[in-house]
């Protein structure tokens, strides 16, 4: 297993994801995330469910810490969507 800091994996990204071995991202000495390359086409669907599961949980708690609702993103995405088509 590789080590590499937030700075080389940035800096090295495409050379260190053609790599078959899991590479562990640091910064200042502390663990901040794995790089785990994937085997085969398509992600099993233990880790799909996995996925969404930790997504959408970490979506609605930036949501509630912001006071955000849907209905106000899908608001502001009508806004936006309209604005760009009138360019």
């Amino acid at each position: 297993m590789k080590t590499a800091t937030v700075r080389q994996f940035r800096d090295r990204a495409t050379s260190l994801l053609k790599q078959e071995e899991p590479i562990i991202v640091t910064r200042r000495g502390k663990i901040v995330g794995f790089f785990l390359p994937a085997v085969g086409e398509s992600l099993p669907l233990e880790i799909k469910k996995d996925l969404f599961t930790t997504l959408t949980a970490e979506i609605r708690s930036a949501l509630k810490s912001r006071g955000l609702t849907e209905d106000a993103i899908l608001t502001d995405f009508e806004k936006a969507r309209k604005a760009r088509r009138r360019r």
